[in-house]
């Protein structure tokens, strides 16, 4: 449990978080180029579906915190590709 909390605690020290409006918003700044990764823990299918199209076509990824393709997780992360493995995995155990 330890190495978990050291992990994501450097982890947290390196990112800078703001909550948007709604579910979407920083996922629209994703696929603008604006920002390069967003996540949300707990998201529905309905707020992913649209926002998985929007990032892919821009150039950008999106999964789940697991890492899946698309939106039929339960949470959404989306990114500019480069990063994308690096977050998922410092999210890891």
């Amino acid at each position: 449990f330890r190495r978990v909390l050291f992990r994501s605690m450097a982890f947290m020290e390196r990112v800078w978080r703001v909550r948007g409006i709604g579910d979407f918003w920083s996922h629209m700044l994703v696929a603008e180029g604006a920002v390069d990764i967003a996540a949300e823990p707990k998201l529905a299918l309905w707020d992913m579906a649209p926002l998985s199209i929007i990032v892919s076509e821009a150039g950008g990824r999106f999964s789940d915190l697991e890492d899946n393709y698309g939106a039929f997780g339960s949470s959404g992360v989306s990114s500019n590709g480069y990063l994308h493995s690096s977050f998922i995995n410092a999210l890891k155990p």
